[in-house]
């Protein structure tokens, strides 16, 4: 049980015990303590609010249902409203924001919470308590509101972002200590030999993760087959709309705190990167590489093409930057696309690169698509909407590496 989900039960037995307050006064008292419990509770969910807004959380909460407890707020508003007509105090359900209420929450709020002082309750004058309490629900309902609507759809930027920031904070705080379990595992071969319990071990750490998801269908929405590698961006999605799976994980406070299955999932994805790594390490050597410098040819002679159209203070540094993203993206430029024509690497993939680059004024602005697709194809076709959608075309995870890599550069020039 989550503290979030004890303050609301909390809230919903105070609420329930004033049917059995015996005298005004009683029933005045204990809606005060409502009151003040409602007002910093709509202060606190607002501020978890705040802060999923810019990751969203992976445990937090995680027995609340906020739609259904917005609900039962509203239960709770109806039943103070019975309670006081019962005693013959009429109270209005749709107020909001009263006058005191406000002067009440600005002292309550203003006070620790170890502050055990009742100045702030002193001055209510009794008749304006039911409203108080009312107010005080009303907000903490609104509040509760507006997270089961922000959790009930997230955006695929909120999502991209998120899993970027939990990735970046595993990989200062958890990563260490999996690369030492996988050195000490990697020393125990021969390079000879190595190569071999590679390919083993990656199969086993595959299988391992397949078993983490329920069934083909879940797998295939993060495991891209046809290139035979996780689709980041289908994991973040899964991740983070099957959250309750991954047990409670918090990254507020000084270091993140990471929950078993959580903990499990990132480090099957750090080892998996990092096996892969090395297994792709053999292709750098002697004989692989006249077929690597003859890819890069091919790339740097198609976007030389270009190069009248760049900027003027981008003209000498343009072949450099090409070079720098070919051999960073090289894996996602040397694979053409199930429906590319052109198979001997992605042009749409490099047009789209060109595309953020003409966005980002490293070409001119002022060189429209058409004359851009005709250095580039010798004709004006279908290729145009690469150069002017740019990232935008590619998946969402490689884009904004992509962007990611491209700023660095820009920001390294200015």
């Amino acid at each position: 049980m989550t503290d979030e989900y004890r303050m609301l039960t909390g809230l919903e037995r105070k609420v329930e015990a004033m049917q059995e307050c015996s005298c005004q006064l009683s029933l005045n008292a204990m809606s005060l303590s409502v009151a003040v419990d409602a007002c910093r509770g709509a202060r606190y969910f607002g501020g978890l609010l705040k802060r999923w807004e810019e990751c969203l959380p992976l445990g937090d909460a995680n027995d609340v249902d906020f739609g259904l407890w917005s609900n039962k707020v509203w239960d709770m508003m109806k039943g103070v409203q019975y309670v006081y007509g019962q005693n013959h105090v009429q109270v209005n359900l749709y107020e909001y924001g009263s006058e005191p209420y406000q002067t009440l929450k600005e002292r309550v709020c203003g006070m620790a919470e170890t502050d055990d002082s009742l100045a702030p309750l002193q001055e209510v004058q009794g008749r304006d308590v039911a409203g108080i309490v009312m107010c005080a629900l009303r907000e903490l309902q609104e509040v509760l509101m507006r997270i089961s609507e922000f959790m009930g759809a997230p955006t695929e930027e909120l999502i991209g972002r998120s899993f970027e920031l939990w990735r970046a904070c595993y990989r200062k705080y958890c990563h260490g200590a999996c690369q030492k379990r996988y050195s000490r595992w990697k020393v125990g071969f021969s390079e000879r030999a190595l190569k071999k319990k590679l390919k083993e071990r990656v199969e086993q750490e595959m299988e391992a993760m397949r078993a983490l998801f329920m069934g083909d269908d879940e797998w295939e929405m993060v495991y891209d087959a046809e290139q035979k590698a996780l689709d980041y961006d289908g994991l973040s999605r899964f991740l983070f709309t099957h959250a309750k799976r991954y047990g409670v994980s918090c990254m507020a406070g000084e270091r993140p705190v990471f929950s078993t299955e959580l903990l499990d999932l990132f480090n099957h994805i750090d080892l998996l990167r990092m096996m892969q790594a090395d297994l792709s390490a053999p292709r750098r050597r002697v004989e692989k590489t006249e077929q690597k410098d003859e890819l890069e040819t091919k790339v740097l002679e198609l976007v030389a093409k270009v190069l009248p159209h760049a900027e003027e203070k981008w003209q000498p540094r343009l072949g450099g930057l090409w070079q720098r993203i070919f051999r960073t993206f090289r894996a996602d430029i040397a694979q053409a696309g199930a429906h590319e024509k052109f198979k001997d690497f992605s042009k749409k993939t490099v047009y789209c690169i060109i595309g953020h680059l003409r966005k980002r004024d490293v070409y001119r602005k002022a060189v429209t698509c058409v004359d851009m697709t005709k250095a580039l194809e010798g004709e004006n076709n279908g290729m145009r909407k690469y150069l002017n959608n740019g990232l935008s075309e590619l998946t969402t995870e490689l884009g904004r590496r992509i962007k990611t890599f491209v700023e660095q550069e820009i920001k390294a020039v200015a």
